[in-house]
């Protein structure tokens, strides 16, 4: 889906930023869609996003979640933050909303140059969603309008699961309770191949 989206547009960095941001981050979309260029933090090691309130987080303490750099390109959530923030700097925006509406002629939601809806300076979770649709069509994916930004979330926990890593750091990283059955079905989903009793029989 990442391969998909052009590398040189506007619109198609933008998507960029959404796909690997939610996946990384196992985001929700109104988490992706509050998100603020100053909630962004670069490290060394990586990226933080400061995540200022969300589902299991009511009394807003807020939480900072690392995300390290990516093994390629396309989608390291540090490139391709950094070539998103590039834009959006280009065009005199430094801070506010990260995630922004963009018009037709590339103007980005939020600035003197952008018309219509693309004057919103953040985008919606509905847009979130039409986003992933988006990509998932232009890749040829079999029922593209079945995606969601759910996927984001879901994905990266699953993902996660099949590389290994423990139900208690995918659940504080994706920020869920403590003993989440959600994490734990997405653990189950990974263990069925990793842990699949018929692996080595000689089949």
């Amino acid at each position: 889906m990442i391969s998909a989206l052009p590398s040189t547009s506007t619109t198609g960095l933008r998507d960029r930023a959404v796909l690997v941001l939610g996946f990384a981050l196992m985001g929700r979309r109104s988490e992706l869609v509050a998100c603020d260029i100053g909630d962004l933090t670069f490290t060394v090691d990586g990226l933080e996003v400061y995540i200022p309130t969300s589902k299991t987080d009511q009394d807003a303490h807020g939480e900072t979640v690392a995300l390290p750099h990516g093994s390629h390109p396309e989608t390291c959530p540090v490139r391709v933050l950094k070539a998103w923030l590039a834009a959006l700097a280009e065009r005199g925006v430094t801070s506010g909303a990260l995630l922004r509406p963009v018009d037709r002629h590339g103007g980005i939601g939020g600035t003197a140059k952008s018309a219509g809806r693309g004057s919103r300076q953040r985008l919606s979770g509905q847009t979130i969603n039409l986003i992933v649709k988006n990509a998932a069509a232009l890749a040829g994916l079999d029922r593209p309008e079945t995606y969601t930004a759910h996927g984001l979330r879901a994905g990266g926990a699953t993902s996660a699961a099949k590389a290994g890593a423990p139900m208690s750091a995918i659940t504080t990283h994706g920020r869920w309770a403590d003993g989440s059955p959600v994490v734990a079905g997405y653990i189950r989903q990974a263990d069925k191949w990793n842990d699949n009793p018929m692996r080595g029989v000689g089949l």
